[in-house]
């Protein structure tokens, strides 16, 4: 399931794989660089305890990575404008 959401005022993608036993959710949204950034919470919406679920940068050949990976469409990369 894709949504997009918005988190501290930034579009953000919402991912929750349903094959993923525990619920996590994904989400991603556009760095201030113009890069990417991931974070996982929990299937509740709410961080995990033991890290806080920080927002993660993905370095450059991640972000090249997946628009190698891009046909027409890319769920994460289109609605972010990446």
């Amino acid at each position: 399931m894709n949504m997009l959401t918005e988190t501290d005022g930034r579009k953000t993608v919402q991912l929750v794989d349903h094959n993923d036993n525990a619920r996590r959710i994904f989400q991603y949204r556009r760095s201030l660089d113009g890069g990417l950034e991931r974070r996982i919470l929990r299937h509740d919406g709410k961080p995990y305890e033991d890290s806080g679920s920080p927002w993660e940068q993905y370095s450059i050949h991640e972000l090249l990575a997946l628009q190698a990976q891009r046909g027409q469409w890319h769920p994460i990369l289109d609605p972010l404008e990446l």
